[in-house]
């Protein structure tokens, strides 16, 4: 089945479109900056290496309290130093950085779903990604999740362009991004910037059995790009501080990976709740819209679309997987799945606002998703009034608290989430 006919879109909208987005991500996430105080300990020790940074004028070192800080590499330091150094050390000014990734990745979404699907699902993806909760939430956080992910958005996104064009300088200037975005993936967390491109790359390749790609994406002139951005850091900081490279690539990689030694250990299944909570509402249209993409991407003969399907599909599980494997687990580790799944999504639903008409037909193709949905965001909203306050030193109870005089509106939230989408589709809206 080939891909429905996309009309061309004018080059005259991409500017407007980037504005919408620009707008969208600000009235999202710029209220939420300075809102609250630094959370504590993570926000607290992220926004006071980047201050003694500027403190001390030494830019390679991460300190935090004058001690050494190897557990992370400098990017997101540094983005914080700069903010600092133009703004002060305002909540809102440290977590700007992170609002500005955020909308890279919105960007990344938007300019790759329009290349390869289309205007609308272009739009409808950066939307879904803008309004899902995980991204949301993260955007508005101090921490190196949301900058990493963005990264690792643009690197991917960047290559599965590249390879859809033919030969000559467009081609090689997006795989210089793809190989630049992944090494400054690599300074924002370490290695999974070059691990997991490989990985989804290398499985793509493999079950699709596209072996011409593999000198593409092994392009010499990409692998010195990323050595000439990656390397200097880690091989100053190795020729400074003798300890650093145990430390930093055994204990923070390998041994946070494949130990407990971190103390940060859940089950296999820990993460199902989190991207599925962390989609809503877009979570009940995914169904549909990986079903369609299964429906697409089930047979290798190279059909319009099928091969994207799968790049984004592979994407979404191996991320999961990896970090599903993982003796220590986060909540923010898989929000790099986040991205292509609002591409499916958005794809999706991009394809069902062109195919419908003002004669609205029967059954809605929304509406097995909204039904779910108006149950679920009254159930929600009920939970958010009674939920009763967690013990002392549970680990939900510094959440709640901090809703604190939030949760009625939260509530309401819930409630309209639910009912007015199912509303106006019954009116045929």
């Amino acid at each position: 089945m080939n891909e429905p006919f996309v009309a061309p879109a004018s080059r005259k909208s991409w500017l407007p479109d980037l504005l919408l987005l620009v707008l969208v991500f600000a009235v999202l996430l710029g209220p939420a900056l300075g809102r609250r105080a630094l959370w504590e300990p993570d926000e607290g020790r992220y926004a006071e290496i980047p201050r003694e940074m500027v403190a001390t004028q030494d830019y390679l070192t991460p300190r935090i309290d004058g001690i050494k800080y190897f557990e992370k590499p400098p990017l997101v330091y540094w983005a914080g130093a700069a903010a600092i150094r133009l703004g002060g050390t305002g909540e809102a000014v440290v977590r700007f950085p992170v609002a500005l990734f955020a909308l890279l990745g919105g960007i990344a979404v938007y300019v790759a779903g329009r290349r390869l699907f289309g205007r609308a699902a272009g739009l409808w993806a950066a939307l879904v990604l803008a309004t899902s909760p995980l991204y949301l939430g993260l955007g508005q956080v101090l921490s190196l999740d949301m900058p990493v992910s963005a990264l690792l958005t643009a690197s991917l996104l960047a290559f599965l362009v590249a390879v859809r064009e033919p030969p000559g300088w467009n081609r090689r200037l997006l795989l210089w991004a793809f190989y630049a975005a992944a090494a400054l993936a690599v300074l924002a967390k370490g290695l999974i910037g070059v691990l997991i491109p490989a990985l989804v790359i290398g499985a793509w390749i493999l079950f699709t059995r596209q072996w011409r790609l593999i000198p593409v994406a092994l392009a010499p002139s990409g692998i010195l790009l990323f050595l000439a951005i990656a390397a200097p850091w880690h091989w100053l900081a190795s020729r400074v501080h003798p300890e650093f490279a145990w430390f930093y690539f055994v204990h923070e990689h390998f041994e946070r990976y494949l130990t407990k030694t971190h103390d940060r250990y859940e089950p296999p299944w820990y993460f199902v709740p989190v991207l599925l909570g962390g989609l809503l509402p877009w979570t009940l249209f995914l169904p549909q819209a990986l079903r369609e993409a299964w429906r697409r991407a089930g047979a290798r003969t190279g059909e319009n679309g099928r091969r994207e399907t799968l790049f984004l599909a592979l994407w979404a599980a191996l991320v999961f997987g990896f970090f599903s494997l993982s003796d220590s687990k986060l909540m923010p580790y898989v929000l790099p799945a986040v991205p292509p799944l609002a591409l499916l999504v958005g794809r999706w639903l991009g394809r069902v606002a062109q195919e419908r008409t003002f004669s609205v037909p029967e059954p809605s193709p929304l509406r097995p998703g909204l039904r779910v949905l108006l149950p679920l965001g009254l159930i929600l909203a009920a939970a958010v009034v009674f939920w009763p306050m967690p013990a002392e030193g549970s680990k939900d109870r510094a959440f709640v608290e901090l809703l604190g005089a939030f949760r009625p509106l939260l509530a309401l939230c819930f409630a309209f989430l639910g009912v007015a989408p199912f509303a106006l589709d019954r009116w045929g809206r």
